[in-house]
């Protein structure tokens, strides 16, 4: 039976080395047709002026970029030996069935021909971005070198930039009476700079920055393209004098300052819906039907900027449309402005906006069979109910009842084997407001970038584990979002109070917590009064390479302790308590970074750093079961299951053990995923992953549990694996396999491989969304 196994795995590879053998990659080339391989480093011969700069660097490469077949990572640089995808093709190029064509359509790729290339006019291009940088003498070759292939060729680029042109000075002339003294205050914010390069795209900011200050100052009708540029580089060697000034045949209303003047509001509860009543505010005239407006007129105007007799300013009017897009009431928000008449003297706006309301009840039901990111699978129920306007005031009230039975399967490395049943069930309400709603004026009256909300949310949760505990967990909240640049958001929770309360144990569990106290201490009946901040950073859109990086910052417990102190205890007495139960007191720090190289058209590199730490102290031997760190799972090392690893280098003596003990108080982790595109919406993945958690402290029931930087490296958890994704374009599903390549702990197996059986490093996760 091996032999006939063995045989059968000869005659294989002997097959598969026959086919690559006999596929050609250029066996298919139209005639007087070259194959394209690759670029060569480009050259830049900067002349004695020096480098070319960074930004207009990236910009030629980018236009200069083709990868060819069988690239590397999307490189235009390298490739692999193997251009599998265009062996296909040729393979069944000239397939007159069905399924050669659907073969060499859905698995091939046409081969990239030099007259697809077309370098002469990449060479173009290429130019052009050096001239509109300030590059204007600068000059870009190319050569194609031939292979020992006849019928292959690279490209090389050969760049000399010559002298770099810079800003000499700026100057505005012949703007309108009015509009100069604007433009000539603010000449200290202008986007172009003496010394800097001259630059195209700087000319475009700086008119687009004018039109914007005009239209801040009442110049309703003055667009981006009524000025223009005079660029002189002859009177000054080597420099550019630069004069801005409007077109020659300037609009005559464009010149002049307009002010706001009647103001009318329609509220529609749907397009064909006719107003039958109407309401005269002291600041506009109200259309609507009904008994009465379908919203208060306070909540309406509380953060409108546009009033009556205003000069017209174009951010109060984006403010004002961002806020009513904002509130999630509307299907449409449209407004009009009108000169009163066509007089050469008229500097009046009547202003027009009409809202269309969205519908007012959402509801959902959600019947489903899930296979978690934590591992866990099973039914599950949610049903859902959304009021938007609840109270007439823009507020959103959502109610969410739902319950599931899951259980838990796995494998751990030693090949030992676990079963977790659980079912779970409750219930949230919450109250979203589109303002701030916050006492003693504690947010003033900052203006947002976009417009904040308040969260009002309660929660209840109830989670059996079977052969474990029953426990329940309250939660109330209050949270502030608000955004204070296009790049900024935070997210503020000063009230969050959590309450544990442990109904039911098995003798496992407690058998458990007789070995370890540590394990009760962290799951037993407790406040946990903390206050939250979120701050994520997300990178500009124009970034090629975005990030996407997020810091939390959490405290519990220590407004309370300090009412203690003032109480004449101390601020670290022990079994502090609140309403009879004790309460968590600790500080926690949890960050992510993530990174995205773009490959390619359909490829992307993306990188993620995520660590955490967490110290409990004063009313807190432990830190709360449910703030402690762990990791595996289809979010964290996919070659691992959840709760299988750490913390440090500590095996728990079970795996059912394991779920209840491995957390830490240390976490990180790193992952790297590469993700291509394999035919229309379906994409490939390859990952590698790598962390582990670690104690603060040495913990007697977990030897080798603390992190200890000497023995670091080596307690990090190595996995790699693939997988493939499903995208939809409104969610993404995901199946990835991982496999473990180190474990932190000792295996009886010697080397960096410690994995005793392949099969039982293997991770299977059926998961949606990206993992990171």
């Amino acid at each position: 039976m091996k032999k006939t196994r063995n045989n059968n795995i000869i005659s294989i590879a002997l097959t598969a080395v026959s086919f690559l053998c006999a596929c050609s990659s250029t066996s298919n080339l139209p005639e007087n047709e070259t194959l394209y391989t690759g670029l060569k480093e480009i050259k830049y011969e900067p002349n004695g002026e020096g480098e070319a700069l960074p930004a207009v660097k990236e910009e030629i490469e980018a236009a200069l970029a083709c990868a060819p077949n069988g690239a590397f990572l999307g490189s235009s640089y390298y490739k692999t030996p193997f251009p599998v995808k265009l062996w296909i093709y040729n393979k069944y190029a000239n397939s007159t069935s069905k399924f050669g064509n659907w073969i060499k359509n859905s698995f091939g790729s046409e081969p990239i021909l030099m007259s697809y290339v077309n370098p002469e006019m990449r060479a173009k291009v290429a130019t052009n971005i050096l001239r509109n940088n300030g590059y204007f003498n600068a000059n870009v070759g190319y050569s194609i070198i031939p292979q020992k292939n006849p019928k292959k060729e690279k490209l090389s680029y050969n760049i000399t930039l010559n002298h770099l042109y810079t800003i000499d000075t700026l100057k505005y002339v012949s703007f309108p009476e009015g509009t100069d003294s604007i433009i000539i205050s603010t000449a200290d914010n202008a986007r172009i700079k003496s010394g800097e390069p001259f630059a195209v795209s700087q000319l475009d900011a700086e008119r687009t920055r004018i039109s914007n200050l005009l239209r801040n100052n009442g110049y309703y009708f003055y667009k981006a393209g009524y000025s223009t540029f005079l660029a002189d580089s002859v009177s000054i060697p080597g420099k550019v004098e630069v004069r801005m000034q409007p077109i020659g045949n300037l609009p005559e209303e464009a010149g002049r300052k307009w002010y706001l003047g009647n103001m009318k509001l329609e509220l529609r509860r749907s397009v064909t819906e006719q107003p039958t009543d109407s309401f005269v505010h002291p600041r506009f005239k109200l259309l609507y039907s009904g008994k009465k407006p379908p919203i208060r007129i306070k909540a309406l105007l509380r953060d409108l900027k546009l009033k009556r007799g205003q000069m017209f300013s174009q951010n109060n009017y984006v403010e004002s449309a961002n806020i009513l897009n904002s509130m999630g009431l509307f299907t449409m928000s449209d407004f009009a402005f009108t000169p009163r008449d066509t007089s050469a003297t008229c500097d009046t706006l009547d202003m027009s906006l009409t809202c269309i309301f969205d519908k007012p009840l959402d509801a959902s039901i959600e019947a489903n069979y899930s296979i978690k990111t934590n591992d866990r699978t099973g039914p599950g129920l949610v049903l859902g109910l959304t009021k938007r306007n609840a109270f007439r005031g823009g507020e959103k009230l959502t109610l969410n009842l739902k319950g599931s039975y899951e259980w838990q399967t796995g494998k751990k490395v030693n090949g030992n084997s676990s079963k977790i049943n659980s079912y779970e069930y409750g219930a949230d309400v919450s109250l979203e407001y589109p303002r701030i709603e916050a006492p003693f004026g504690w947010f003033g009256r900052r203006r947002f970038h976009v417009p904040p909300s308040t969260l009002f949310s309660l929660s209840g949760n109830v989670l059996n584990r079977a052969k474990y505990f029953k426990m329940l967990t309250v939660t109330g909240a209050v949270t502030y979002k608000f955004q204070t640049s296009a790049n900024s958001r935070h997210e503020l929770s000063p009230f969050l109070l959590d309450y544990n309360y442990l109904q039911n144990t098995t003798a496992t569990f407690d058998s458990i917590a007789d070995r370890n106290p540590a394990i009760y201490m962290s799951m037993r009946n407790q406040f946990i009064p903390k206050i939250k901040y979120t701050y994520t950073y997300t990178s500009p859109a124009t970034y090629k390479n975005p990030i996407v990086w997020e810091t939390t910052v959490t405290e519990a417990g220590n407004v309370l302790s300090m009412a203690y102190v003032a109480a004449n205890k101390g601020f670290n007495t022990k079994e502090k308590n609140l309403f009879g139960n004790p309460f968590a007191q600790f500080l926690k720090l949890n960050t992510s970074l993530r990174k995205t190289w773009r490959t390619g058209l359909k490829s992307q590199l993306v990188g993620r750093v995520a660590g955490g730490i967490i110290w409990a102290y004063g009313n807190s031997e432990r830190a709360p079961y449910t703030e402690q760190f762990y990791v595996g799972g289809a979010n964290s090392i996919r070659a691992f299951t959840i709760r299988s690893i750490g913390p440090g280098k500590y095996v728990a003596p079970s795996t059912t053990y394991a779920y209840l003990d491995q957390t830490g108080d240390i976490k990180l982790e790193m992952n790297l995923e590469y993700r291509f595109n394999i035919i229309g919406s379906l994409y490939g993945a390859a990952f590698i992953d790598t962390g582990n958690i670690w104690l603060m402290k040495k913990d007697e029931n977990r030897p080798d549990s603390e992190f200890r930087i000497e023995s670091f490296f080596k307690q990090l958890a190595l996995g790699t694996g693939a997988g493939l994704r499903y995208d939809l374009d409104f969610f993404v599903l995901r199946l990835d396999l991982g496999i473990a390549l180190h474990v932190p702990y000792e295996t009886g197996k010697g080397g960096y491989y410690n994995i005793p059986k392949f099969k039982d490093g293997l991770g299977f996760h059926f998961a949606i969304g990206y993992p990171f």
